[in-house]
């Protein structure tokens, strides 16, 4: 993040707004991974609601909501998450350049289990970030569809950043996540590898 990143921030934080969103383009998902937060009963708890009874946006109605969530809020940095969001593509290809071009800074966050468009490669301050949360034995087991073999396949000819969440069942298995960090690290796709614990 640049300094004057960092001023705008404060100065939206000092003016009551939020300096950052994050917005669940869609419900949707190829992958059924066991324990997935997105169905979980407090996932939506502030709305009273449950990700089963709410309905997708498409085509121009979601490109329309999140530029009107976007111009409402004025954020500096935008995450876009699911369900999976390159079930949207299409929406993505056009909200993606009007994003960079108001000056926003994206964060898409994907399973990389669909191909993710070249084109992206040229747009401004957008942030392709990979969810993988282990090793291929465990991954690929868990994630099925998104295997390593599709992942290095869809992320080919971008630069990535790959996040993963340390979990009970690998964090006490001796050099795991050296394994995980030196893996990805040697890629020339990977601009950097976050890591982030969760309580089970």
């Amino acid at each position: 993040m640049k300094k004057s990143d960092v001023i705008k921030a404060w100065g939206r934080i000092l003016t009551g707004r939020q300096p950052s969103l994050s917005i669940e383009i869609t419900r949707e998902c190829p992958l059924r991974c066991p324990g997935c937060y997105a169905y979980e009963p407090e996932h939506l708890q502030e709305t009273g609601q449950n990700l089963r009874s709410v309905s997708d946006y498409k085509g121009d109605d979601l490109i329309n909501k999140v530029l009107e969530l976007v111009r409402e809020h004025r954020p500096l940095h935008l995450s876009i998450v699911g369900g999976e969001p390159l079930v949207r593509f299409r929406e993505l290809n056009i909200l993606l350049p009007q994003l960079s071009a108001m000056g926003i800074s994206v964060q898409l966050v994907t399973s990389a289990v669909r191909e993710i468009p070249k084109a992206w490669n040229k747009i401004e301050n957008l942030t392709i970030v990979v969810s993988i949360d282990g090793l291929p034995p465990e991954y690929d087991a868990r994630c099925q569809s998104a295997t390593y073999e599709r992942i290095l396949r869809n992320i080919a000819e971008h630069r990535i950043t790959v996040h993963c969440t340390v979990t009970g069942q690998t964090a006490n298995r001796p050099g795991y996540y050296e394994k995980f960090l030196n893996f990805w690290s040697e890629r020339e796709e990977v601009r950097r590898v976050c890591f982030v614990t969760v309580n089970e």
